[in-house]
């Protein structure tokens, strides 16, 4: 087990890191599998329900749309997977509000298990972080609550959230000075494209081309820290040894190219409309 291990910021003695290594090991070993596990066998089913009864289409995702990094069916298997969760909170009344909180709070727990190292653990909040932030405008809108108070403070809560998770994975890669500037990139493009967006919405432009958008920039992430936990926790390496989680590393120089080429495009957009005026 190596991710309990190697967490050199926090100046743990030797027994505090065996204790803290007994406690997590099996976790970390265990528990991204069954979440890839579990997640594959709900799409076996989901893919069931599609062929029989049809593609669900829900309002959000045909507002959003597919892409090349993230088709509609794979949105709508998400809508899909937390649909239970959302109707229960409906019939129980749970203000919207609740989950944009939730999300916050997980993702800021991600954040701080990236930045230690546990990268299973942290995609695992991750994951119900980004649930929690697609059920909240479900939520407001199955209770009829929707509002721009809300989309505010949908927006805020994005924006800190994502920041602190891109802050964890700088920390993380704080020795490796391309891995901190692969995330600090990653970061300054998902801030620009969420801002040129809003920027040009002020000016009644509809700015939205592009890719690595909010959604698809958590789904590649959580991807990414899964699938590379697996492979670091699985792989016989001496525990002592730096992961360098390739994969997260990947996904991370994908994320700072396009976020920031989407970013300068819808700049260009909007500049071009305004001038047109």
């Amino acid at each position: 087990m190596r991710d309990a291990t190697r967490i050199p910021a926090l100046r743990l003695s030797r027994y505090e890191l065996s204790v803290i290594e007994q406690w997590l090991a099996p976790m970390a070993r265990w528990g991204p599998v069954l979440v890839v596990g579990g997640a594959a066998l709900a799409f076996v089913v989901f893919a069931v329900v599609a062929a029989v009864r049809g593609r669900p289409r829900t309002e959000r995702v045909e507002k959003a749309g597919g892409s090349i990094l993230l088709p509609k069916g794979a949105m709508e298997y998400g809508f899909w997977l937390f649909g239970p969760v959302t109707r229960t909170a409906i019939r129980l009344e749970v203000h919207p509000d609740v989950f944009s909180w939730a999300s916050l709070v997980l993702q800021l727990g991600a954040a701080l298990l990236f930045a230690c190292g546990w990268f299973g653990s942290g995609a695992s909040l991750l994951i119900v972080g980004a649930a929690c932030d697609a059920a909240d405008g479900a939520v407001a809108r199955g209770r009829a609550m929707a509002s721009d108070a809300g989309e505010v403070l949908d927006a805020a809560v994005d924006r800190w959230a994502e920041m602190a998770v891109f802050f964890g994975f700088a920390w993380y890669y704080r020795s490796i000075w391309w891995g901190f500037i692969l995330a600090v990139g990653a970061c300054a493009g998902a801030v620009m494209v969420s801002y040129m967006r809003a920027k040009a919405e002020v000016f009644g432009i509809d700015a939205t081309i592009g890719l690595m958008q909010r959604h698809e920039r958590a789904v590649w992430l959580a991807v990414a820290t899964l699938g590379s936990s697996i492979w670091e926790a699985w792989r016989p390496t001496p525990s002592e040894e730096f992961a360098f989680h390739t994969p997260v590393l990947v996904t991370l120089g994908v994320i700072a190219v396009l976020a920031n080429w989407t970013g300068w495009l819808r700049m260009q957009v909007a500049r071009q409309e305004l001038r047109k005026r």
